[in-house]
């Protein structure tokens, strides 16, 4: 029994039962009566067949139906139901650029797909565009002048928004989706699927390839957002740091599915992984249609569940720094070990060098609205060797119990401020002797 590819067609979820490896093109015209789509060389050589892929042309006489599990396609029948057509029919008919209509619909998706890169290409763009697909009737000049002329309509989305179906299986094709659709980025789900909505869009990143990898630079670990706890544990980049409070995360089900990307984009101070990622100095890549923005992960927390995270932005991949994290002290209190949500949790790191402290870092969960982290209060170690710092000791935690002021919670205020002023005080003797 061949498994079902399950992809969107023209906005409707589509279930194809049939051979795998069957072409698209076959499929889009004797399955789907979708004969728009024309057939031409079938080598990817005249591109009367063209449709839109996750949004970008390609010969669907090249696409094998066992690809397109989660994909968005979009024929000519799709795209004449849109305003954008529209403008390109018109302009089309403007400058009589049909004749025979054999080569029209795939020219007509490559115009779309040339516009929505490059909005005002001039003729040389425009050639280039629509090399791919031959017209024998109409020696081409009116066709440049159609896409020119439409290409001068301001604010046409040029490619279609997808509804129903939201498994990008590339970056390109899910900001595209974050950016034209209401729909919830997931990943994991163990936060979201807590309280699930049975009417909610959800954009599944799980299949995106550049959120699923861990690689480094010379500055860098980067962590894809959708790289799960157990996936982090289990790589050799990653720091033991992090590896230790993804084992804290509550227990082998959680952590095989839950994600780095979604621990944070959940915006709770309560998040292990994101405390870590804190202590760490972590930077966020976010990606939208309109660029990447690189962002501090203290900055992009405004509050319980406040993120400065714009509506059309993904966050892509976590990057943490790459430095000596080897002395470090973590614990997290809850009411058993594989509970997921913490009481209280810290963790701090210290970083010597030539006798000194080059580096100090402490950070507070399950505290405040936010993730804490003092860098005022912890600079004052910093160039300072092992006994100066211990005679500033009291200096130091008198400064910290000023700062920390729980809010209400499960547990009271003073009990979780005795708890981080305990925690504090073990690393520092872990840490000071």
């Amino acid at each position: 029994m061949r498994p079902s590819i399950i992809f969107n067609l023209n906005n409707n979820i589509t279930e194809y039962t049939g051979d795998p490896s069957n072409r698209l093109l076959d499929v889009l015209r004797l399955v789907y009566q979708l004969t728009g789509t024309k057939c031409g060389c079938k080598e990817g050589e005249c591109g009367a067949c063209s449709v839109i892929l996750d949004g970008k042309l390609v010969n669907s006489c090249l696409v094998a139906m066992g690809s397109l599990a989660g994909a968005h396609v979009i024929t000519i029948e799709g795209y004449a139901t849109t305003e954008a057509f529209q403008v390109l029919s018109d302009a089309y008919k403007e400058e009589s650029a049909v004749q025979c209509g054999y080569c029209i619909p795939g020219m007509v998706l490559a115009s779309a797909c040339l516009l929505a890169s490059c909005q005002q290409p001039d003729e040389a763009q425009i050639r280039r565009g629509i090399a791919g697909n031959l017209c024998r009737c109409t020696g081409y000049n009116s066709i440049v002048r159609a896409v020119s002329n439409a290409s001068k309509q301001e604010q046409i989305n040029w490619i279609p928004s997808t509804s129903n179906l939201y498994v990008p299986t590339s970056l390109d094709s899910a900001m595209q989706t974050r950016a034209y659709t209401t729909c919830i980025p997931y990943t994991g789900g163990t936060d979201l699927m807590v309280e699930a909505r049975r009417d909610a869009n959800y954009l599944f990143l799980n299949q995106v390839p550049e959120m699923r990898e861990i690689v480094e630079d010379s500055k860098y670990i980067r962590i894809g957002a959708a790289v799960t706890f157990t996936e982090l544990i289990d790589h050799a980049l990653i720091p033991q740091i992090v590896k230790d409070a993804c084992l804290e995360i509550a227990a082998p089900a959680i952590r095989n599915a839950g994600t780095l990307g979604g621990n944070i984009g959940n915006g709770s101070a309560k998040a292990d992984a994101a405390l870590i990622c804190m202590l760490l100095d972590a930077e966020l890549r976010l990606e939208s249609i309109r660029g990447r923005r690189d962002i501090m992960l203290r900055d992009f927390y405004r509050g319980n569940k406040r993120l400065d995270l714009a509506t059309d932005e993904l966050i892509v991949e976590i990057l943490i720094p790459k430095r000596n994290f080897d002395t470090y002290y973590h614990k997290k209190v809850g009411a058993r070990n594989a509970l997921a949500i913490a009481r209280t949790s810290f963790a701090a790191v210290i970083e010597w060098k030539d006798g000194r402290i080059h580096h100090f870092a402490t950070a507070f969960g399950a505290v405040s609205e936010v993730i804490l982290r003092p860098y005022e209060i912890d600079a004052l170690f910093v160039g300072h060797t092992k006994e100066e710092a211990q005679e500033m000791r009291l200096k130091y935690m008198t400064a910290m119990y000023a700062y920390i002021q729980p809010i209400r919670g499960r547990v009271s205020e003073q009990y979780r401020k005795d708890v981080c002023m305990n925690l504090l005080s073990d690393a520092l003797d872990v840490f000071l002797g």
